[in-house]
């Protein structure tokens, strides 16, 4: 389709019947929404996330390119690559048929416990707000929308559904913390859709909250694109339309019929329909370049690879290089212990809809055999085991009755229960349903049986467990039940796809090597459909054989003491950080701290890479006695040559902290407040009781924290002079401008981020001592100088919200601009308020 044969889905609206109209405000699968044949409309499909692409099954095999995790994108402080990473996620949307692409996410780093930081950006909202935008812009430029989330204050996961931010959207600490983030993203770019949280704010459910989405979003910043639910999100079917919502997904619960209902009682104007319905129709405009409906499919390209590496490199964080511990010779060669599981099974994404099968994985101890001298000698010790749930049974150790790998499964209706409604052989002891049953199955009244025979490899005392929806019996060989649970999981939808621990029982069965075990599963369905929601039914069989973590330990201890150097793999996987729960803690899994204390003390020096999305509580001891540690985030599917390329110099580590990394939790400004809690009426709530004190921005930030806010090591030093500041107050747009000079002064090419802070010296309220304002990031060869030069409008740059008068207030006075550690004063002469994007 050339661009003079496109056509103008908009002015179709008169051509739909009220029918019509309201059927494009709800989805009709997981992730899309219909289409209006007669007319040549065509459906909207949507695809999660920026992290990778995934395939429409929610248990879809289908791989896809996996990029880093959010908090690595941050790191980067890159505009221009995250833009360039956003062309490729348009391509890997177009690979799945996908009009829209759900993200980025943009929710505050307000607790090191949130179990979704890991796909958001920052505690700061100009970073995460500008980042954003320029993912979306590359985006939209392919053609291809974006729906930035979730608007607004999802920064928990704990009972998100149901808790309440207790702030008015006219307070503080919403206008300069958490709708700032958007603000700063719609200056910077233009998505065609915002998808609503899951909480309410100030007692309304931000799906119908008209002050945010009308009045706000809409009303005040000029914002013209669609908004759209989170999924099952909605409450009601006539003030969401009210509030503005357009688009309720997945499903029409509070719409279809009962909306087409409303409008015939006269509870909503057909002219409230058409606003919505022109909105999707003008969603359809914008993306006409990519309303192909293909089959979904997944190739290998060697520029997103590429783009991947860049970014996961880019991203990574040199927190500490004691002695010059790195970059490791690549020319020398030495003795390397290699040491934990994550070097050879590497985390490349957290949980949940952020997560994402990868086309492959990258293992750090092939790229370090690759990068290294090949005459030095790199030996791996696997370490100890880091998991919360138990892996499913492998096939390899099953057989099932035929003979086959794998197991038998049988399902039964009640009204048949001796005779099987289906049999069949899995690969696997896993059983997934959500919604749709087998054909025949009786849903609830029924049951399924899984049987298979276990042959365990070594002899000890083995973990056996079960992840089941209903209740249950597991018997081995026939006797009595080995776990058992009479009732069905009490645990909703959400938890069933995030949180399977919750699903999860084990028992410890000693067991000898060879020998083969029957294994029997009976599990009931589920009592009855879960209201609102998919009903889930599904059964695992899980094994474990037994490791000894002493051993484990004594292992990569006496390897520590043979070798010049040991780089230990350690951190958190998506069992630990996933969407749909939040962490109770930020400290480091304890077998992995008696193992890096091991390490240490046995090692002659000794380097930590960390894997999370969160920031970790490191012991003070642990810190002192190592020589390196290197933040590698969730680093995607290129993430172990990133990593391999950051510690031995081939790439000059530039990523620098989007989060404050708190000594301990106890350090944290929000520790006390996080996360919701029910009161004594019954009612969720969280309450932001360190106000506008987010992260770096609190009082006494630096006696708290390990690693600060922009902190980054490099292999190489730059030098900050000459900082020239100037106000223009006059003309249209006033403005701050600020120079200045940096070098490199090391024997290495290097990236620099450039961060410019205000802070107000005098002010009528509590302020920050300091805030970001603009950022960028310059590559300098050794020895050369750069004249950088960062404007922002002035009125951002020394406004505080002001809740009296309603709006944004810059206050005359003296103001302390501060950039590469170079301090200069500046006077603000006029006194101005406004309330605008």
């Amino acid at each position: 389709m050339t661009p003079n044969d496109k056509k103008s889905y908009a002015a179709l609206l008169s051509e739909l019947t009220l029918q019509e109209k309201i059927s494009l405000l709800s989805g009709n699968t997981f992730n899309t929404t219909p289409s209006v044949p007669r007319l040549g409309i065509p459906q909207i499909k949507v695809g999660d996330s920026i992290n990778g692409i995934r395939p429409s099954a929610i248990d879809g095999g289908m791989a896809t390119a996996c990029f880093p995790s959010t908090t690595c994108l941050a790191s980067t402080w890159d505009v221009e690559l995250l833009e360039r990473m956003g062309a490729e996620i348009a391509q890997q949307a177009r690979l799945k048929s996908a009009q829209v692409v759900l993200g980025p996410t943009i929710n505050i780093h307000r607790d090191p416990r949130s179990g979704r930081n890991f796909e958001c950006f920052s505690e700061d909202p100009l970073l995460s707000g500008q980042l954003a935008g320029a993912i979306v812009n590359g985006i939209q430029k392919q053609g291809v929308g974006a729906c930035p989330k979730h608007f607004v204050c999802n920064d928990s996961e704990t009972m998100r559904h149901f808790y309440n931010v207790n702030e008015s959207p006219n307070s503080r600490t919403l206008r300069e913390i958490y709708l700032a983030a958007w603000q700063h993203l719609l200056r910077t770019s233009d998505p065609v859709g915002i998808m609503t949280a899951y909480n309410k704010v100030n007692g309304l459910f931000c799906g119908e909250n008209k002050e945010l989405i009308s009045d706000i979003l809409r009303g005040t910043w000029g914002y013209q694109g669609i908004t759209m639910s989170d999924w099952f999100a909605t409450h009601s079917t006539v003030p969401p339309i009210k509030a503005g919502l357009d688009l309720e997904m997945p499903f029409p619960f509070f719409r279809g019929g009962k909306l087409l209902k409303e409008v015939k009682v006269g509870n909503v104007a057909e002219a409230e329909i058409d606003q919505r319905a022109l909105k999707m129709l003008e969603l359809r405009d914008r993306t006409q370049a990519c309303h192909q409906n293909e089959e979904e499919r997944s190739e290998l390209s060697d520029e997103t690879n590429r783009i991947a590496r860049e970014l996961a490199a880019a991203g990574i964080v040199l927190l500490k290089n004691d002695n010059n511990v790195l970059p490791l010779s690549t020319t020398t060669p030495f003795k390397v212990a290699v040491i934990g599981e994550f070097a050879y099974d590497p985390v490349v994404t957290g949980g949940g809809s952020a997560s994402c099968k990868p086309q492959y994985k990258q293992r750090p101890l092939d790229a370090l055999q690759t990068l290294l001298s090949p005459d030095s000698t790199i030996r791996h010790s696997p370490g100890v085991r880091t998991r919360c749930i138990i892996p499913v049974a492998p096939t390899t150790q099953l057989t099932s009755s035929s003979g086959h790998p794998g197991a038998d499964v049988s399902y039964f209706n009640d009204s048949a229960p001796s005779t099987p409604l289906l049999t069949e052989l899995l690969p696997s002891p896993h059983v997934f349903m959500l919604g749709a049953f087998k054909p025949g199955l009786s849903v609830p009244s029924s049951r399924l049986e899984i049987t298979t025979t276990l042959t365990p490899l070594s002899t000890g005392p083995h973990i056996l467990a079960v992840r089941c929806t209903g209740a249950f019996t597991l018997t081995v060989d026939g006797a009595e039940p080995v776990l058992a649970r009479d009732t069905q999981a009490d645990v909703t939808t959400e938890q069933f796809l995030f949180n399977p621990t919750l699903l999860e029982s084990r028992a410890t069965l000693d067991m000898t090597a060879g020998q083969p075990y029957k294994i029997h599963l009976a599990m009931r369905s589920r009592e009855a459909l879960t209201l609102g929601e998919p009903t889930p039914y599904a059964a695992t069989i899980c094994f474990e054989e037994f490791a000894s973590e002493l051993a484990a330990i004594a292992d990569a201890e006496a390897l520590a003491a043979e070798s010049d150097v040991s780089l230990v793999f350690c951190g958190r996987s998506d069992q630990y950080e996933s969407e749909g729960f939040d962490l109770e803690e930020m400290a480091l899994p304890r077998a992995q701290v008696d193992l890096l204390r091991a390490v240490a003390r046995a090692g002659k020096r000794t380097v930590v890479v960390l894997y999370c999305g969160n920031p970790i509580e490191l012991p003070e001891d642990v810190v002192g006695a190592v020589e390196g540690v290197v933040l590698a985030h969730f680093p995607g599917q290129e993430g172990g040559m990133a990593v391999g390329e950051v510690l031995t110099g081939k790439v000059n580590p530039s990523g620098r902290l989007g989060t404050s990394w708190w000594r301990t939790l106890g350090d944290a400004p929000s520790e006390g407040w996080f996360p919701a809690k029910r009161g004594e009426d019954g009612e969720v709530e969280i309450r932001y009781g360190e106000g506008v004190g987010v992260g770096y921005r609190s009082d006494g930030v630096e006696k708290r924290v390990r690693w600060p806010f922009g902190f980054g090591l490099s292999y190489t030093e730059f030098g900050y002079h000459g900082l020239k500041v100037v106000v223009e107050e006059e003309g249209e747009k006033p403005v701050l401008r600020c120079q200045i000079g940096v070098t490199n002064m090391g024997e290495r090419e290097g990236k620099e981020v450039v961060r410019l802070y205000v802070g107000a010296v005098e002010a009528a309220v509590w302020r920050p001592e300091r805030e970001l304002k603009a950022f960028t990031k310059v590559l300098l060869q050794p020895g050369e100088r750069k004249v950088v030069e960062l404007e922002v409008d002035l009125k951002v740059a020394c406004s505080y919200w002001d809740e009296t008068g309603i709006a944004w207030k810059t206050e005359m006075g003296r103001y302390r601009v501060e950039v590469g550690g170079c301090r200069e004063e500046v006077v603000v002469t006029k006194e101005v308020s406004w309330n605008h994007l």
